[in-house]
């Protein structure tokens, strides 16, 4: 069994780096819904520790208020994450006009494009271990 454990492990790697490709593609399939833009106000920033096992790190998450043709979206948890921001501030966000709930920061394309090349990179380095490690396995 311990000499299957190299291949499980790049078949795994295989399959997160497929998982973040298609997580990518499918973030750019969708950037065209969100045709309009908005400004939001920061109305609310709670911080809270997050226990990640050996150490704890502080987690920051903003709430937005918006309106769009004269509905308030009020207290939103804000796509826009930046430690610089704070009550009052106002952030851009793209929204989709015929679904307003939905939002996202301006930066789409850059996100998704993260993701397909960390999951192509993920996806390579796994097929190439998953193949030495078949080859040393014989």
């Amino acid at each position: 069994m311990k000499r299957f454990i190299p291949i499980i492990f790049s078949v795994l790697a295989v399959v997160f780096g497929v998982i973040f490709i298609i997580s990518g593609i499918h973030t750019l399939s969708e950037k065209d819904l969100y045709d309009s833009t908005v400004t939001a106000t920061i109305v609310d920033v709670e911080e809270h520790w997050e226990d990640n096992g050996e150490d704890s790190s502080l987690v920051t998450t903003y709430f937005i208020d918006y309106e769009i043709d004269g509905v308030k979206y009020e207290h939103v948890e804000s796509p826009v994450q930046s430690s610089n921001l704070g009550v009052g501030d106002t952030v851009d966000i793209l929204y989709q006009s015929k679904n307003p709930e939905k939002i996202s920061s301006q930066n789409i394309t850059a996100g998704a494009t993260i993701f397909i090349v960390v999951g192509s990179l993920v996806a390579i380095g796994g097929c190439i271990s998953t193949v030495r490690s078949v080859i040393k396995f014989r």
